[in-house]
């Protein structure tokens, strides 16, 4: 059980309180690189720059197996990841932007990147899709180009790591036909396709995003996930969860929340890993941001707000209603 390094504030303290919670509250950590793809200097062989080197060398706590999170898909997961160069969320290079995805420049430099954060990281599983699925189902006629991708990728660091399990994300609400129209089927279809080339499954379940997910969510509503990890013979993991503990309010629409939903569905979801014998479970955040938004550019502070108040701990560290049961289910591992 463990968190990504999602900070609560951006500030020096505000990530040691990160640290601090995934010593004392969490078993194993899931740092998400979000800042895009360093695309030229991948390409090229090249040094990357200073800010991505930082993230790649951050280690864990003694003890804790690492999940690294890339991705090659933008934010949106209807197009390239853009770039990251000296800085992260850089536009793409001009003979960057428009090329598909199966480009064999864009096949180089991802599987250069994604072998080179595997050699510096050390992570115990690799990550090499985030949310992959949302790309066939937005963009569908992408999808193609995005495989052959995902498998030269995948046999690029399989040859160099054998041992290192390999997987990609799946958005669930998607999935499960529960969000945007999705088509269960069709995403069920392209997932197939995909892990044909990956060694796990991982699930990002974010249930307060969609109408669809009752309240409280009723016992085995996420068998299905477990039924098609085990149809696949593909072992999975809870690689990115949470539930807001306060409602969420995005233009006219305000998304449920409160303490108790919080409670209820991240401890389906703690249930539903452990009937699945899934390698881990990570909550997206260890601790509510909203003082971080504040921070961030106006353009994206919406999409940001979303899972303000999905933390285990509030923006100061002090505890929730599901501090405790966060808690019991991690002392039940030790």
């Amino acid at each position: 059980m463990g968190s990504t390094r999602w900070p609560p504030d951006l500030s020096l303290k505000a990530m040691g309180q990160v640290q601090h919670f995934l010593t004392h509250d969490a078993d194993m950590a899931a740092p998400m690189i979000l800042g895009g793809v360093p695309w030229e200097t991948a390409a090229a062989d090249a040094p990357f720059g200073a800010a991505l080197m930082n993230e790649l060398n951050w280690r864990a706590p003694a003890g804790h197996p690492v999940l690294l999170s890339l991705g090659a898909l933008d934010v949106t997961r209807q197009a390239l990841a853009l770039h990251y160069a000296l800085r992260d969320n850089q536009p793409l290079p001009p003979d960057w932007a428009g090329r598909a995805f199966d480009d064999p420049q864009v096949i180089r430099a991802y599987s250069s990147y994604c072998l080179r954060a595997a050699e510096t990281a050390r992570p115990d599983w690799l990550a090499i899709g985030i949310e992959v699925n949302l790309l066939a189902h937005f963009a569908p006629a992408l999808w193609p180009s995005y495989l052959r991708l995902h498998r030269a990728t995948f046999e690029a660091v399989k040859a160099r790591f054998p041992d290192l399990p390999l997987l990609t994300t799946v958005a669930v609400q998607h999935f499960m036909g529960m969000a945007d129209g999705a088509d269960a089927a069709m995403q069920a279809a392209a997932m197939t396709e995909l892990a044909a080339h990956t060694d796990m499954i991982g699930w990002s379940i974010y249930p307060h995003l969609s109408a669809d997910v009752p309240d409280p969510v009723p016992p085995g509503f996420y068998d299905p996930l477990l039924e098609f990890a085990a149809r696949l013979g593909k072992p999975s993991a809870i690689t990115e969860s949470g539930t807001s503990s306060a409602p969420v309010r995005i233009g006219w629409v305000t998304l449920p929340g409160s303490p108790e939903r919080q409670v209820q569905a991240t401890g389906a979801l703690l249930q539903t890993a452990a009937d699945g014998d899934m390698a881990f479970m990570v909550n997206w955040a260890s601790h509510d941001y909203p003082a971080l938004l504040v921070h961030l550019p106006e353009e994206i502070r919406p999409l940001a707000a979303l899972w303000a108040t999905t933390g285990i701990l509030d923006g100061e560290g002090g505890e929730k209603a599901v501090t405790a049961l966060w808690r019991d289910w991690l002392l039940r591992g030790k």
